[in-house]
């Protein structure tokens, strides 16, 4: 009879192989947010208060799915070069994990892209991907679960309030950061 102990390297092989399994996006963030060219902002979904009275109850149910907001502000702004070199970074980890648009912004030279992966109806995550004609950009990871596109594009039409205090709290950060 064989102990337990002989698949012993089997199991830590295992565990090890999805360890090292990491999502290409959230290792980014990571790496970003060690680097002296970013300014990381985190953002509780408590921050976005909607006009409840124009919204249905399921629709207030995915909001209330939604966790948070990791923001990453490129500011180096000395080197072009690497400037370009790190948005095609971000932009390639986008395109290569097959992420959906959900829509495109363009206004007054800002390009924003919503991003997707997964079914409609259960979204994860939403990443956006902004940059100017200069390449100063800004890419952002929204966490929620099970989150349907239809409520999140449905709730974002009737945002009432951002919180001001918190939001002026993170604008100072950013001018002080720069």
């Amino acid at each position: 009879m064989k102990t337990p102990y002989h698949f012993l390297p089997l199991i830590l092989f295992l565990i090890f192989a999805t360890a090292c399994k990491t999502d290409p996006m959230e290792n980014y963030f990571v790496q970003a947010s060690e680097s002296p060219d970013f300014f990381v902002i985190n953002i509780p979904a408590s921050i976005v208060e909607f006009d409840q009275n124009k919204l249905d109850p399921e629709t207030l149910k995915q909001i209330k799915t939604i966790k948070k907001m990791n923001i990453l502000v490129y500011k180096n702004d000395f080197e072009p070069a690497k400037k370009q070199k790190e948005f095609a970074k971000a932009d390639k980890i986008i395109k290569s994990k097959a992420y959906k648009t959900l829509t495109k912004i363009n206004n007054k030279g800002y390009e924003v892209v919503f991003t997707y992966q997964g079914n409609p109806q259960q979204i994860d995550e939403v990443v956006f991907l902004g940059k100017d004609q200069n390449y100063n950009f800004i890419i952002g990871m929204l966490k929620g679960k099970n989150v349907n596109v239809n409520s999140l594009v449905k709730a974002f039409k009737h945002i009432k309030d951002v919180d001001q205090s918190q939001t002026k709290s993170i604008i100072d950060m950013i001018k002080t950061e720069k």
